[in-house]
């Protein structure tokens, strides 16, 4: 897993140096070892641990055996987070650029928002596009309440930032 968020987290030119971990460089090439160590070696780590499970002797039970592997969507995650990865960073190294700086795929805000919308959406997990909606305004308001007045010797008063 360390090579995983590594090879998802290039921030830098030079961060592979200082820390000495080659799975932080630049992508440069569409044949970068990283990106067909993602889509074959670490997809096929999870597929051959589910086999395994499926193929192990014993009486268990369905939700036996489900509960000695990651959830389904944890699995599916991972295989849309590595296939979607890997075909946008090939695009972008086959359309001119020069190296490619993965960190900036982050997808950390988007996940806060809709983790926001869990949040008050309760025991709803399947909300219709009107609870989203009334989500979405409240979500949108409480924001705006951090928005602060400024007084001192700006030279005005009351002024929002």
């Amino acid at each position: 897993m360390d090579k995983f968020v590594d090879c998802l987290h290039v921030r830098c030119k030079e961060e592979y140096l200082r820390k000495k971990k080659p799975n932080l460089a630049l992508y440069r090439n569409v044949n970068d070892p990283r990106l067909k160590w993602l889509e074959q070696d670490f997809l096929n780590y999870f597929t051959s641990w589910e086999e395994k499970i499926s193929q192990w002797p014993g009486n268990f039970t369905k939700p036996q055996r489900s509960a000695m592997f990651i959830s389904r969507q944890t699995m599916e995650g991972l295989k849309m987070t590595v296939k979607s990865f890997v075909e946008t960073t090939k695009y972008l190294l086959n359309h001119g650029v020069q190296y490619f700086l993965s960190e900036k795929l982050c997808q950390d805000p988007l996940e806060a928002h809709f983790s926001n919308h869990r949040h008050r959406g309760g025991a709803n997990n399947d909300p219709n596009v009107q609870a989203f909606g009334y989500q979405e305004n409240a979500i949108r308001l409480q924001k705006s309440h951090h928005l602060q007045c400024v007084t001192g010797n700006t030279g005005r008063h009351n002024r929002v930032l």
